[in-house]
């Protein structure tokens, strides 16, 4: 349970659209894409890392191969970095589905422990006083199981539509400051060819 609280707590602060997406970059990268500065938009991107910076990096780079080549680079290293992001919140899947077996292990091993005490005891002894600890066990187990398990698998889903949310977002952001630094590059060009 400790490791799934901190799990969700760090999960909480890592995957969030200020982090993965920040607002500043996306601003910043805009007004240089939409002025035709590819150049200096990778060096801008240079030193950052969250999801937004290396997907767009990664289209950029392209951009020379046309418009499609670009966004197919850029879907790679969103699918990529999803991925990662994936399995950073698989330990919680795990969690969720482990927990309620070691509580069935402690369930099984109660109701053994029961049916001994009620198979050792005497005839003056009550069968429910004979196996109470046993039941306890079992449902005590049970319980913790459940209680923990229950939880990390619904942070699990709730980080895992978020992760496929946030990849959805950036790519739709990417594909726009692509085409729009397509269609700046165009203009850039036809006017460098008008006469004077």
């Amino acid at each position: 349970s400790i490791v799934t609280v901190v799990l969700v707590i760090g999960h909480l602060l890592t995957i969030r659209a200020s982090t993965l997406l920040p607002e500043m970059e996306h601003s910043q990268l805009a007004a240089l894409l939409l002025n035709a500065q590819g150049k200096r938009a990778l060096e801008y991107l240079a030193d950052k890392s969250s999801f937004l910076a290396e997907v767009v990096t990664a289209g950029l780079r392209h951009t020379a191969q046309g418009s499609a080549a670009a966004i197919h680079a850029a879907e790679e290293i969103a699918a990529q970095r999803a991925v990662k992001l994936f399995r950073k919140v698989e330990i919680l899947n795990v969690i969720g589905n482990i927990a309620p077996m070691i509580g069935l292990f402690g369930t099984v091993y109660g109701m053994i422990m029961s049916f001994q005490r009620m198979a050792d005891a005497t005839v003056t002894q009550r069968p429910v006083e004979v196996a109470a600890t046993g039941i306890r066990v079992a449902l005590v187990t049970t319980f913790w199981g459940l209680l923990i398990g229950i939880p990390a698998l619904c942070a699990y889903a709730l980080f895992r539509n978020k992760i496929e949310a946030l990849a959805s977002d950036c790519m739709l952001k990417t594909e726009q400051l692509l085409e729009g630094y397509q269609q700046a590059v165009e203009r850039t060009k036809v006017a460098a060819k008008a006469p004077e």
